[in-house]
């Protein structure tokens, strides 16, 4: 018997594939997010120690050394930001639930850090160096919880019907396929002999159709009688 999906089926089909859609949206948004604020900021927290904090400058213009935030947010930069993007590759491509559950309470870890230092005037000689680290985590933090309730929503279609084309047809051509494979091989044999029998019938029929029409057309002769 064909396999046929219902309306209301195939409205949820529609429905469930437009859902999965933006799930893979913001996957890719919270991956570029991730991978390009992470190199933004550790280029900065490099271009910060070499432009900014040349001890040799300092050394002649009697100001204070400099090159220690630096030092820090290079240490900080180095470590969050390549963790926390091969967290968010685990979330987005391959749907690890356990990575979200720790990029995002580390990206608010480092931006508590970060807002720590800065009430005790650790920034006071870069203030422009808490604002891009703030920015960068604010980011992640934002792309994270939103690439979480992502993954969430991508593990609960994988157990809708449909999944992951979650085409109508696909599904029909699918499962008639199925039935066809587990078909009673006694059963899928007699078909071939009714269908190749109903064939023969249909040949033999148009030999006797011909008889009938040459013997309607057939005009007596002589010949007939001997």
């Amino acid at each position: 018997m064909p396999y046929i999906i219902d309306r209301e089926t195939s409205m949820e089909f529609m429905h469930n594939y437009t859902l999965l859609k933006r799930v893979k949206r913001i996957n890719g948004i919270a991956f570029f997010t991730y991978l390009i604020g992470g190199l933004m900021i550790m280029a900065y927290s490099l271009v910060s120690m070499v432009g900014l904090s040349w001890d040799w400058i300092a050394m002649y213009t009697g100001i204070p050394l400099m090159s220690y935030i630096s030092f820090i947010l290079i240490i900080d930069t180095f470590i969050v930001a390549p963790l926390s993007f091969y967290l968010t590759y685990r979330v987005s491509i391959l749907h690890h639930s356990l990575s979200g559950l720790i990029v995002l309470p580390l990206q608010v870890a480092n931006y508590g850090l970060m807002i720590w230092l800065n009430i005790i005037h650790f920034f006071d000689r870069i203030p422009i160096a808490f604002t891009i680290v703030s920015l960068y985590c604010l980011a992640c933090i934002f792309t994270g919880a939103a690439n979480m309730w992502a993954v969430i929503r991508y593990h609960w279609l994988e157990d809708q019907e449909g999944f992951p084309q979650f085409n109508p047809r696909y599904e029909e051509y699918k499962e008639n396929r199925r039935e066809r494979e587990i078909m009673d091989p006694y059963q899928l044999r007699m078909q071939q002999i009714q269908k190749r029998s109903s064939g023969e019938m249909t040949e033999l029929g148009a030999t006797q159709d011909e008889l009938e029409k040459y013997e309607k057309v057939h005009i007596p002769s002589e010949m007939d009688s001997i």
